[in-house]
């Protein structure tokens, strides 16, 4: 991926000083193929890497060349979500932008052009010819977390061994992990964090008071999924993998303007002012 970003096709915004390079490259393409990937494994904001097509390929309606360009969206998961509710309905998404999904899918190669895309369910490959190619890189903890005891031993991304539900090390009771260190099996979200850091704080004022830790985190996330320039699919769920809304009397299963306009103004004002804040 490394070689490959280094070359004039491929971009990934996940990297700070390439994301100028995705826009130029969307901007340029009005012909060919263009793929976006997704690796295995947890990262940051499951829902994440879908974004950018969604934006891509209304940017190109738009341009009226939509019709000309070849859409791959690849995925190493059995369906477009987790929660079938969100599931559905960004089917319906890709299906109105005509983007071709290849789910139980992941880059493996990407050399002079061509996209070996594998097929984990059927256990083949796919060479996929493209004119722009935006990668998503695979995530992990820190390597100075991995490198420690206070990694879990079971799994190579070295996340801390954490309870899922009162995030206390599960070999050391001192040690608590919240956010993109944990191994807590939630989407790594902002909206995660917000709801853990109370327990993590509940739970270690617990502990150093010899008390037993009684919060507990019910793994609420939220993926706020940009599906135009102007919609978005506010997916939020916890571990019962079930839509558990936080505005009441709004279907927000369904790609929608307004949530569009919270996640524009609403969500910065709400992270600037009272998350960080401590405010929320």
């Amino acid at each position: 991926m490394a070689d490959a970003l280094a070359t004039p096709a491929v971009s990934s915004n996940y990297t700070y000083d390439l994301a100028p390079k995705t826009w130029e490259r969307i901007r340029s393409l009005r012909r060919g193929t263009a793929v976006f990937t997704m690796p295995a494994g947890p990262i940051k904001c499951g829902g994440a890497p879908q974004k950018i097509p969604y934006l891509a390929a209304d940017y190109w309606r738009q341009q009226d060349v939509l019709g000309d360009i070849r859409v791959v969206l690849v995925l190493p998961t059995p369906a477009m979500f987790g929660v079938k509710a969100f599931s559905d309905e960004l089917e319906r998404v890709v299906a109105h932008y005509g983007i071709e999904v290849h789910k139980n899918s992941e880059l493996v190669d990407a050399d002079g052009r061509q996209a070996v895309i594998a097929d984990n369910s059927a256990d083949t490959k796919d060479a996929i010819g493209y004119d722009f190619m935006h990668v998503v890189p695979p995530q992990s903890a820190p390597d100075w977390v991995k490198a420690t005891d206070l990694a879990d031993p079971a799994s190579p991304a070295g996340y801390v061994e954490i309870d899922k539900h009162t995030l206390q090390h599960t070999r050391y009771p001192n040690v608590y992990a919240l956010g993109d260190a944990g191994s807590s099996p939630n989407s790594k979200t902002g909206a995660a964090i917000r709801k853990q850091a109370t327990v993590v704080a509940t739970n270690l004022q617990a502990t150093m008071g010899d008390t037993t830790p009684t919060a507990r985190y019910d793994g609420y996330a939220s993926c706020p999924l940009t599906t135009a320039q102007d919609k978005m699919l506010l997916a939020e769920f916890d571990y019962s993998m079930q839509p558990a809304p936080s505005i009441p009397f709004i279907d927000t299963t369904k790609e929608r303007k307004d949530m569009w306009y919270l996640k524009r103004y609403g969500l910065p004002a709400l992270y600037w002012n009272l998350m960080l804040t401590g405010r929320a």
